[in-house]
């Protein structure tokens, strides 16, 4: 087996599609000031009720935002993988966090400090445009999320939760390979483990997934995006 190298935290900014549209006049301090963290699985990134010290990207790995419940119950909201950034909302409204943060598989990040994230919006209409489109963006893919915790069919729950992870504007740099537990995509869908691995098997027959120890590799994220509801004869017997 080939090892993959690991990404350079220079390489991954030049890649980054916001990075490449801010002007060369912004983006070398964008460059100077980014720095790298590396985090174990279950490490936590940043903590609920802090302050937002970084806009935090994924180099390499998977995070979650994660929170308790009251009951005692774990809330997934949603993953950020490779490519993505997290942490604008925070960071503007100058607020303190709302959710954990949380590695889920060995992960580095890129951490553009708050002062820098405030000075590119101060100066940089560029930036501004990107950040309102990511914002946008956001609030689809959590309407999206809210969408799928109203729809019956189990199956077609967990295929829109992971083809949500995979959108081409949060997260340009797509894995196939998506380092969740079966644990905590039923955190992140709402329903239990056994209810996610009978919807893998049946979306691996689809030929949609295909389900490894530990991850799922996703094959067709687009179809996992529009996957319709069943009729009620043909779904699973339980949630």
């Amino acid at each position: 087996m080939h090892r993959r190298r690991p990404v350079d935290v220079n390489e991954f900014l030049r890649s980054t599609p916001w990075v490449q549209a801010v002007p060369h006049s912004v983006r070398q301090r964008v460059l100077d000031d980014v720095y790298e963290h590396s985090y174990a699985v279950g490490d936590v990134v940043a903590r609920k009720n802090e302050a937002a010290q970084s806009w935090i990207g994924v180099m390499e790995g998977l995070l979650k935002l994660s929170d308790v419940h009251r009951s005692g119950k774990p809330i997934m909201f949603t993953g950020v993988p490779t490519g993505d950034w997290i942490g604008e909302g925070t960071l503007l409204k100058r607020e303190l966090r709302r959710y954990d943060i949380v590695s889920v598989a060995n992960t580095r990040t890129a951490n553009l400090p708050a002062s820098t994230f405030r000075w590119l919006l101060d100066t940089c209409i560029e930036f501004n445009h990107i950040v309102m489109a990511r914002l946008n963006e956001r609030l689809a893919q959590f309407i999206g999320m809210m969408e799928i915790d109203r729809l019956d069919d189990p199956v077609a729950r967990v295929a829109r939760a992971i083809g949500a992870l995979y959108n081409p504007i949060l997260s340009p740099h797509l894995d196939p390979v998506l380092m969740l537990s079966q644990t905590e995509l039923g955190e992140l869908v709402g329903v239990s483990r056994q209810t996610v691995s009978s919807a893998l098997k049946r979306l691996q027959q689809e030929g949609l997934v295909a389900v490894q120890y530990g991850r799922t590799v996703v094959l067709q994220p687009g179809l996992l995006q529009h996957y319709e509801e069943r009729d009620a004869d043909v779904r699973s017997p339980s949630r």
